[in-house]
């Protein structure tokens, strides 16, 4: 698992580049041993890219999150492992690794459901009904335990005996918003964490959109409820309609 973290900490290997090297190399660790005359054959890759797989050789910082997953009981799920989804696999930008705690199940059928944080009675009994539907039918109710419809869907899944997915935006060793601790451990018990950061990383404004791609990714489809204008919901729902997926509003 070493190698896998290592490729993600490179400068400049994001998920596309990385997702690149894997189908060339096969495997993280071929990718660190790689010679730089075989990188010249990738396409798709700059040379600054390239440059920085070879100069980029050292594990020290991989070492260090790995321990620290070791402290925080944080797994790691890569890019072959068969509990990755295929539809979350689907899109370019699909991260190589993601952290997780809790539990994997089989899962069939995922519906995403995100919105406003501050949201009408109206919008939360919507929230509510349709995460609670979700259990009767079996399907995985996916969201980013944000305040608001984030975590009334969450808990009115773990309410109802469902399993709920919890994307985050940092490292699962921090809570955030830290008044959804008891709702953290929740998800924990009974259905699964994921983050593609890893342990210490703290949430910021680029990594709620980066999040959010995940939301769409990991859903057959997405409800967004009471979501204004600017609201990172509707970032959601762009990446679900790039990932073809259907909204529902």
């Amino acid at each position: 698992m070493l190698y896998w973290i290592w490729l993600t900490q490179i400068p400049f290997i994001g998920p596309i580049a990385a997702r690149k090297l894997i189908e060339y190399f096969e495997n993280a660790e071929n990718v660190y041993k790689a010679k730089e005359k075989y990188l010249e054959k990738i396409p798709g890759l700059s040379i600054k890219q390239k440059k920085n797989v070879i100069e980029f050789c050292s594990l020290k910082e991989a070492e260090r999150i790995l321990e620290n997953c070791e402290k925080q009981s944080i797994d790691i799920l890569c890019w072959q492992d068969e509990r990755y989804p295929t539809r979350a696999k689907e899109p370019k930008d699909a991260p190589v690794i993601l952290y997780y705690k809790g539990h994997f199940k089989e899962i069939e059928h995922t519906i995403g459901i995100v919105g406003a944080r501050r949201c009408s009675q109206q919008d939360k009994h919507r929230a509510v009904n349709i995460a609670s539907e979700c259990v009767e039918k079996g399907i995985t109710v996916i969201s980013g335990m944000a305040k608001g419809i984030d975590s009334y869907a969450h808990t009115a899944c773990l309410n109802a005996g469902g399993y709920t997915i919890a994307i985050m935006g940092n490292g699962l060793d921090i809570c955030y918003p830290s008044e959804h601790y008891q709702l953290m451990k929740g998800i924990e018990d009974k259905g699964l964490l994921l983050s593609e950061y890893p342990p210490g990383a703290l949430p910021t404004k680029y990594t709620f959109p980066r999040r959010n791609r995940l939301i769409s990714s990991w859903s057959d489809k997405l409800f967004v409820i009471g979501a204004g204008k600017g609201s990172g919901a509707l970032i959601t729902a762009d990446y679900s309609k790039k990932y073809a997926r259907k909204v529902y509003w």
